[in-house]
């Protein structure tokens, strides 16, 4: 897609050549270095003579040339813009590499890391993504009017007044109604602070509770994002296996009997990628491990609203959780998410984030704030959490009647994916290569593991942002593709 914004010239001439001449070498130079990219807007010709203060027939004679060598184009009501190829025997960045660029000889830090993405893209009939909500049921209506209510009320600069370090306070006053009142936790407000999304949330926590050499303990298979928050604070990892019955306590126990763990990071609601629901019994046990040998949990509840059947209190909200930082979201479907801890620490951490998003989304979060009262988030919960327990009863019926002798299954309790345990061992990247093959996409299944793994057996597949007929055509393909390996 062309700019209809011209490109900034600026040119100091000399009299040693022609003033034509000192134009089109700029231009080239410009172009040849990389800042005028193929199809770039040049000004008009009475602009740029009005701009560089020269007579307007030697900007018409400089284009004139250009054009005709092949670096500019012009066309009626299009403008002069710069060529979308280079001139033959030419080398440069239009549609070839561009000359490397001098490196920054100053030491600084280098992150290089790549994640697959949770939700896959491409043009394919269907994609299993990572467990995301269908994007079509948010309410979007609901939360543009109220955002555009509060953009129109005479006040307007009351909404900023109401911004804190650690988030909006009516937010912050909504969110701790529902930790107290629907999840179980006793705290107040100044144990919360607002984020920009989970992300953000792990980021934060890390770069708060976490030295150099600190030793973290996480599941495996686990959630490699909150790995590598970890890692660029400086953690060192200890990988503790995840079944069908959660992590393994007795490893976990065996790790810390060596090891001076500062932290143990869980997904205990809807382990990730697994989807396993950590029982009341391995709870406490846990809890008894962080007091014994004196570490932090990281409660990671990333789609508590989407628990379909028994209701189970997250970690923070048990007795002697004093160790548990705990993190979750307002919906899943929106970038508002929130850090739950001790005060002191809390504290800290919302300086941080003062120094990551000093400004926050105050009027989104205000708007927020306003649908939690109002009680519109929580009928839309409701209302999406009948929808996604249908689309599970359809996948649970599919999976068991296609992959018999293929995979294992366990139905989740809830969330928004469900996880196929595959009888023999598959090449993940072969994997991968035949279901795109069968039009179709999903994450890549070694994001869920270390880098040594290459082969795996588990799958994870999002449900939830599928409508029905794709569900149905999905995994019956899935299981063709399965059978051929």
């Amino acid at each position: 897609m062309k700019s209809y914004r011209h490109v900034q010239i600026q040119l100091s001439f000399n009299s040693k050549e022609p003033i034509y001449q000192q134009i089109k070498a700029y231009i080239i130079n410009e172009i040849m270095r990389g800042r005028l990219l193929p199809g770039a807007l040049l000004p008009g010709s009475r602009v740029l003579a009005q701009q560089l203060k020269v007579n307007r027939n030697t900007i018409i004679l400089a284009y004139d040339q250009l054009t005709a060598a092949g670096w500019l184009t012009s066309h009626y009501k299009s403008g002069t813009r710069v060529s979308d190829s280079m001139p033959a025997g030419q080398k440069g960045p239009p549609g070839q590499e561009a000359p490397p660029k001098p490196s920054l000889h100053i030491p600084f830090r280098h992150v290089n890391i790549s994640l697959s993405p949770s939700n896959p893209s491409g043009n394919y009939d269907i994609i299993f993504d990572d467990g995301r909500p269908d994007l079509n049921l948010i309410p979007v209506a609901e939360i543009s009017r109220e955002c555009r209510r509060l953009f129109q009320q005479e006040n307007q600069r009351q909404i900023f007044s109401n911004n804190t370090e650690r988030g909006n306070e009516l937010l912050l006053q909504e969110v701790n109604t529902m930790l107290n009142n629907d999840r179980g936790l006793a705290v107040t407000t100044e144990n919360i602070c607002i984020t920009h999304g989970m992300q953000m949330a792990l980021y934060l926590t890390a770069q708060t509770l976490l030295l150099p050499g600190d030793h973290v303990a996480v599941e495996h298979p686990g959630y490699q994002p909150a790995w590598h928050a970890f890692k660029v604070a400086g953690a060192q990892l200890h990988y503790i296996p995840s079944g069908p019955d959660g992590i393994n306590i007795e490893e976990l126990e065996a790790c810390c009997r060596t090891t001076p763990l500062k932290a143990l990071y869980i997904t205990p609601h809807h382990q990730y990628p697994t989807t396993t629901t950590l029982s009341p019994e391995k709870r406490r046990e846990l809890l008894a491990l962080s007091k014994q040998y004196n570490f932090v949990i990281i409660e990671d509840d990333y789609d508590h609203e989407y628990h379909f059947h028994t209701h189970h209190i997250p970690l923070a909200g048990m007795e002697h959780a004093d160790n548990v930082i705990y993190i979750g979201s307002v919906m899943h479907t929106l970038p508002i998410s929130f850090v739950c801890g001790p005060a002191a620490f809390i504290s800290s951490l919302s300086a941080y984030r003062s120094i990551v998003e000093h400004e926050g989304d105050p009027v989104l979060q205000q708007a927020i704030a306003n649908l939690m009262a109002a009680g519109d988030i929580r009928r839309h919960i409701h209302n999406t959490r009948y929808v996604y327990m249908k689309r599970l009863e359809l996948a649970n019926s599919i999976i068991h009647s296609i992959f018999a002798g293929q995979a294992h299954y366990m139905r989740p309790q809830g969330g928004l994916a469900i996880w196929l345990q595959l009888h023999k061992a598959v090449e993940a990247e072969q994997l991968l290569r035949k279901v795109q093959s069968a039009g179709m996409n999903m994450v890549n299944p070694l994001s869920y593991y270390t880098p040594q793994h290459s082969s795996i057996k588990g799958l994870r597949l999002g449900y939830a942002s599928l409508q029905e007929p794709l569900i149905i055509k999905g995994l019956g393909k899935l299981a063709k593709v399965i059978q051929q390996l």
